[in-house]
């Protein structure tokens, strides 16, 4: 294996374990697996920080000066870029869905999601936006000139 090549892996299997670890947990207790809200935003809340470190540094990565580039391109920004909102949407529906439905009158009371759990798992997909999105965004929409560390194109070039 490539430097790149694990580069590439680790970042495609964080935004592989973070989507599904996200989703399976939002909607386990609705799906009567052994866990309860707010358990499994507690679970949430302890593994999704690691996998938002690695994303986060591969964002910080794919702009430094001394990243490889390729064709003008920064390596890995696609999965970057897309990955993280694709998680970030998958993760609302889920978490919305699974506080409407575990809250629906047939439910079995008691074991609906509360407002504030609700918002704990926002919080958490709100979390891998600002791991990723947030950094990617501050390089490509920086103005140029004003700072020389973004290896942004310079106005008139088009890197689509």
């Amino acid at each position: 294996m490539t430097v790149n090549g694990a580069r590439r892996w680790i970042i495609l299997a964080s935004l592989s374990i973070t989507g599904f670890q996200i989703i399976f947990l939002l909607i386990a207790p609705i799906l009567f697996y052994a866990l309860k809200y707010p358990q499994n935003i507690d679970l949430l809340q302890i593994i999704s920080p690691v996998f938002l470190g690695y994303l986060g540094s591969a964002s910080h990565f794919v702009f430094a000066r001394s990243a490889a580039r390729s064709n003008g391109k920064p390596l890995f920004l696609e999965p970057l870029v897309k990955g993280p909102l694709l998680i970030y949407v998958a993760g609302v529906v889920a978490a919305f869905f699974s506080f409407f439905w575990s809250n629906r009158s047939g439910a079995p009371l008691g074991t609906g999601m509360s407002v504030q759990q609700l918002g704990n798992a926002l919080a958490i997909l709100l979390g891998i936006l600002a791991a990723t999105t947030g950094i990617i965004t501050s390089y490509l929409f920086s103005v140029p000139g004003s700072d020389t560390n973004h290896p942004v194109a310079s106005p008139g070039t088009h890197d689509d």
